[in-house]
């Protein structure tokens, strides 16, 4: 039909061209054709015949149906593309979304983690306070009871005289409750310092059971050394040992009422393994995994029946962490327990379990506010090495109001310019600066014999890791002061112990054997009635006692008598014990008297910044009279 009309179109037009149809190969096969046609006259102009020709154009037809099918999956990829697109458009509108919400994140989170710090600094102030604040009366308490039970003995009925047993063992016990919240505290805020030494394990067993088996002896069971015949020495930490020893196997004895407690150590590949074994009440399979948990027992009634705060066991399990070590249990509900201790032989840094990097918050001893300069501490030279305008001007200001004259450097080789030309009093010194930085400054200048003795105040924003603070102590740094939040108080305070004590090197004083031809003479500062009480009574009448009752007092007591020992409260109203101290030490006349602190500070850093400003010998509150009489015989006697 398509070609009947394609002729009858050459006819009515006289041509066709291109026209398109299909015909029948030979082969029996139908193909696309293009015809293309014309007619022709013969002269009278009449339409004799037709001129046709036709072309296979089956290959352009295949060609053509690729073409559409490729156009089609081109088309659709195409779609589909734009349909990712629109997709993806709504993912960045969204993921735009979620890292502007992660940035308020980031932000919170910040403001917590600068909260979070705060509250710990806050906590690490409270803790040390109250524990200033908890000794304070304990002291009293127990070292008068303790006077009271050697003076009255066989003089008072039994019935009183067991009072005084009770108070002072009551005492005792409050204390212990203390000195555990202040240990999980001082692990806790990273503060924690393994000493490693060589000691015999098998002593230090031997020294904790005779410690503890009063307290064995008192429940009427056993407490028995299972003694080895094997070299039990090792390498560590021998005053965290103890500490866990004790708290592992005091803890054995308290929760035991029958039968006994048996402690033996073996080696076991480079390990020393101690076990402690009891006929206690054992501890129950749900409660077990939890027995090392800060303030937690085995149940609540085991709080009320026992006592304590359950931080033995958390206490010596961070401490064994902390040596390389690990401590694990067995037990049996009703029949008994064992601990199993583990401690390295030898103790390596690398396998302790404790944060490497942590914050120094800046710590002083001395609570009080600085009150005043003392006179001849103006016209000191300080040295401003910093390269931050803001903290120079703020700490300029400070300083030279206060009397003191201020060389400032901005970077450390203008500090060292400076220090070739002019020994300044003391330093003020920035870690973080171009060129060479803070550390590289206080390692030159510590290099060389004219410079090595300048105090040195590190003032820094910058994160202070444990290498970073053994590197100051090996400096001689003690203080440390935060950048941008720089106290005019806290600064002077520094400013000042730097320039009137650290002339000194941080060692404790030699003293010559003293004799005494009659009662040596003792000036007690202590602002606190009853610890001025309690102090007499345990002096006695062996001693001349001259009472103060602050710094000021005790300087002037001092010029007057020459006492020939000074027990110096720290925490004094004015003056406080460490600037007395210094006005004592700086006197050609006073300088030779031996000055013991006592403070109520129990906190390792405490008693360690305390001795660092030359202090004879440190005697902590509560006194223990044993530690009392030891640390006056070797002070004043040389035993």
């Amino acid at each position: 039909e398509k070609a009947e009309a394609g002729y009858q179109k050459v006819y009515l037009e006289g041509f066709v061209h291109d026209y398109e149809l299909a015909i029948r190969h030979v082969d029996g096969t139908v193909i696309p054709v293009l015809y293309n046609a014309s007619v022709y006259h013969n002269e009278s102009g009449e339409v004799v015949g037709v001129f046709a020709a036709a072309r296979d154009i089956s290959e352009q037809k295949r060609a053509e149906a690729e073409l559409y099918k490729l156009n089609h999956e081109l088309t659709k990829i195409t779609e589909n593309l734009m349909s990712a697109n629109r997709e993806l458009e709504s993912q960045k509108s969204e993921l735009a979304s979620q890292s502007a919400e992660l940035m308020e994140q980031n932000v919170e989170l910040e403001m917590q983690k600068k909260q979070l710090n705060e509250a710990s600094r806050l906590k690490t102030n409270f803790l040390s306070n109250m524990s200033h604040e908890l000794r304070t009366p304990l002291n009293s308490v127990i070292a008068l009871s303790s006077v009271l039970n050697r003076r009255l003995e066989k003089q008072i009925p039994d019935e009183e005289y067991s009072y005084i047993e009770i108070i002072e063992r009551n005492g005792k016990h409050l204390l212990t409750l203390i000195n555990d919240i202040l240990d999980i505290s001082r692990i806790e805020s990273g503060r924690e310092e393994v000493e490693i030494s060589k000691f015999n394990a098998a002593n230090l067993i031997t020294d904790v059971v005779l410690m503890i088996n009063p307290q064995a002896k008192q429940k009427g069971i056993d407490l028995i050394h299972l003694e080895s015949n094997e070299d039990l020495s090792l390498i560590n930490d021998e005053n965290k040992c103890r500490h866990i020893l004790q708290n592992v196997i005091g803890n054995a004895v308290k929760f035991t009422n029958a039968g006994s407690v048996k402690v033996g150590a073996t080696i076991e590949n480079e390990n020393i393994v101690i076990k402690v074994t009891d006929t206690g009440i054992g501890i129950s399979e749900e409660n077990i995994s939890h027995i090392f948990d800060e303030f937690r027992q085995a149940d609540g009634s085991t709080s009320r029946k026992f006592g304590g705060t359950g931080l033995g066991l958390a206490i010596a399990k961070k401490y064994a962490n902390i040596l390389g070590g690990t401590i694990s249990v067995e037990s049996t509900l009703g029949k008994g327990s064992e601990f199993a201790i583990m401690l390295p032989l030898e103790y390596n840094p690398e396998k302790s379990i404790i944060e490497e990097d942590i914050y120094i918050e800046p710590k002083y001893v001395l609570k009080q506010a600085h009150q005043n300069i003392p006179m001849e501490m103006s016209q000191k030279t300080i040295l401003i090495v910093e390269d931050s305008e803001p903290a120079i001007v703020q700490i300029i200001d400070i300083l030279e109001e206060s009397g003191f004259n201020v060389l400032v450097a901005h970077n450390g080789n203008e500090a060292l310019d400076i220090i070739r030309q002019t020994i300044p009093d003391a330093m003020i010194l920035d870690l973080m600066m171009p060129g060479i930085d803070g550390f590289n400054v206080l390692k030159t200048i510590r290099d060389e014999d004219r410079t090595a003795r300048i105090p040195v105040l590190i003032l820094t924003a910058k994160h202070i890791t444990k290498s970073d603070l053994k590197l100051l102590k090996r400096n001689n740094i003690h203080q440390l002061i935060q950048k941008g939040d720089v106290n005019r108080n806290d600064l002077l305070k520094a400013v000042s112990t730097m320039v009137f004590f650290e002339k000194e090197e941080f060692t404790r004083p030699k003293r010559e054997k003293q004799l005494f031809t009659g009662k040596p003479v003792v000036l007690v500062v202590e602002d606190n009635p009853d610890n001025m009480i309690t102090v007499k009574a345990l002096l006695g009448d062996k001693y001349v006692i001259i009472e103060a009752k602050d710094g000021r007092e005790s300087i002037a007591l001092a010029k007057q008598h020459l006492p020939n020992l000074i027990l110096m409260d720290i925490a004094l109203p004015g003056i406080d014990g460490i600037e007395a101290f210094g006005v004592i030490r700086a006197d050609v006349n006073l300088e030779h008297i031996p000055v013991i602190a006592l403070t109520a500070s129990a906190m390792t850093y405490d008693r360690e910044a305390i001795l660092a400003h030359g202090f004879d010998a440190y005697i902590p509150k509560p006194i223990d009279e044993i530690v009392f009489f030891k640390t006056i015989n070797q002070t004043l006697y040389g035993k």
